[in-house]
């Protein structure tokens, strides 16, 4: 199972940066500014790191036996992801907004959830190569 998580989280990963490649082509083409490229590669660690720690969160919980433990730490795991989440993308908008363009940082979170809808498709993919 160990071998599988791992292939798991190198596709979802792989689906992250495929989705962020695509963004800064796009950028690239209809709004070429060193601070959106910043932005969406700032988004991108930014989602590696979300996806990465709800892994780690999902693989405590299933080897752990106590449901109650499972439902606190998954609660306040995700509510503290999400509160450093927003106070970085604060500190982005009131600080850095002249380095990172803060709608693509927005843009390249959303790669955690199109890593994740294209990890089948990678999967396939990987598979039909072998």
């Amino acid at each position: 199972m160990i071998k599988e998580d791992k292939k798991l989280t190198l596709e979802v990963a792989a689906g992250i940066g495929i989705f962020t490649g695509a963004a800064l082509l796009l950028a690239l083409i209809l709004y070429p500014r060193p601070s959106v490229f910043a932005g969406l590669l700032l988004g991108m660690v930014l989602s590696l790191a979300m996806f990465f720690s709800m892994a780690a969160v999902v693989k405590l919980c299933l080897k752990t036996q106590s449901k109650k433990f499972t439902v606190m730490f998954s609660a306040t795991s995700s509510l503290a992801r999400y509160m450093i989440l927003f106070a970085v993308l604060l500190v982005v908008v009131r600080k850095y907004s002249d380095l990172f363009q803060p709608i693509a940082v927005v843009v390249g979170i959303f790669g955690v959830k199109a890593g994740a809808f294209m990890q089948p498709l990678i999967h396939r993919m990987i598979q039909k190569n072998k």
